[in-house]
């Protein structure tokens, strides 16, 4: 999963976001401590096709979609919304509104298109460097 993230993270937001921020939104290093505690504390789901991971993503119990990557040769088949999906389908049943997200510049079509609605455009900072990102949310009611 962190191979898929390296990978769509430097082929495709490289679009929206300099080389040197995408360098450290993922590093050539993975931060593994970092996205295991993610995986192990949140509601996890992964999208495969045969023995490939194509996508995964990770959502709290609050309805905070923290994560969802669709691999760099799988964007535009179905595997963003499919995973979206399951994790609404998720937030329903732990009897949760709406879920929010802080979408980057290149998700943020995606989101839209899924039902999402822009509550604010954010300049977020980490490891000293600024990101424009978007914080989203959508009614499941």
């Amino acid at each position: 999963m962190l191979q898929l993230l390296y990978d769509t993270v430097h082929n495709v937001n490289i679009k929206d976001y300099s080389p040197e921020q995408v360098d450290v939104w993922a590093p050539k290093e993975p931060e593994v401590e970092k996205w295991a505690g993610f995986f192990e504390n949140n509601i996890c789901y992964v999208a495969e096709i045969g023995d490939k991971i194509v996508g995964f993503g990770d959502m709290t119990e609050g309805g905070y979609l923290n994560t969802l990557y669709t691999h760099k040769d799988y964007q535009r088949k179905g595997v963003g919304s499919g995973l979206l999906k399951v994790f609404e389908k998720e937030a329903r049943e732990l009897g949760l509104n709406e879920i929010t997200t802080e979408a980057s510049i290149t998700a943020k079509p995606f989101f839209e298109k899924q039902g999402f609605v822009c509550v604010k455009k954010q300049n977020k900072e980490y490891k000293g460097m600024f990101f424009v990102n978007f914080l989203m949310k959508k009614s499941l009611c």
